[in-house]
């Protein structure tokens, strides 16, 4: 009896594919989990496009940053995937840095952080876009700590696009490596 109430808390919380793309829209808030479970991580981010299985070996990170900062995992892997090159840059094999975190147009390759793992880089850009990007000034986030609010225009991919990327064009590209991978499910 124990085992068979179990069960179905555990089929409870996972949602299908319909209810996870209704939530997909350009204007949904990115400060939240998308919903997805770690199979569902695993299995939107096992593709042909990831050549050194990249994302496809860090799919647990992406599920646990919605766990532990409230943030969209499919926002940051798709945000990762754009920038990378799906793992393909010079700075994400060189550096671990998937998102080319701290490269400035004008010197992007020396300016970029260098990261142990690729873990490490997928935490910090998600601790960084909560507490400075997606949530206004004193809302409560992760560890008891408060977002700054600096760069914050909304919790959406305009509003991150806003201070985040020079490149306008940089939320439809994300947006559009949102599209295909909950188009996985």
């Amino acid at each position: 009896m124990q085992m068979k109430k179990h069960k179905i808390q555990i089929c409870g919380t996972a949602k299908n594919k319909a209810e996870l793309i209704s939530n997909l829209s350009f204007e949904m808030e990115l400060n939240k989990p998308s919903g997805l479970t770690l199979d569902q991580f695993k299995n939107i981010l096992k593709d042909n496009n990831d050549k050194n299985e990249i994302f496809k070996n860090n799919a647990e990170y992406f599920y646990y940053i919605e766990k532990q900062y409230n943030i969209n995992g499919v926002f940051v892997a798709a945000m990762g995937i754009h920038e990378s090159a799906w793992g393909s840059s010079k700075i994400a094999r060189d550096k671990n840095n998937l998102f080319g975190y701290g490269a400035y147009d004008s010197n992007p390759y020396n300016g970029a952080y260098n990261f142990s793992n690729y873990s490490e880089c997928i935490d910090l850009i998600a601790r960084v876009l909560v507490k400075y990007y997606l949530n206004p000034k004193g809302t409560n986030i992760y560890g008891g700590e408060q977002a700054v609010g600096t760069y914050y225009n909304g919790p959406t991919l305009m509003g991150v696009n806003v201070k985040y990327a020079t490149d306008k064009n940089w939320a439809n590209a994300v947006y559009n490596h949102m599209k295909y991978l909950y188009n996985k499910l």
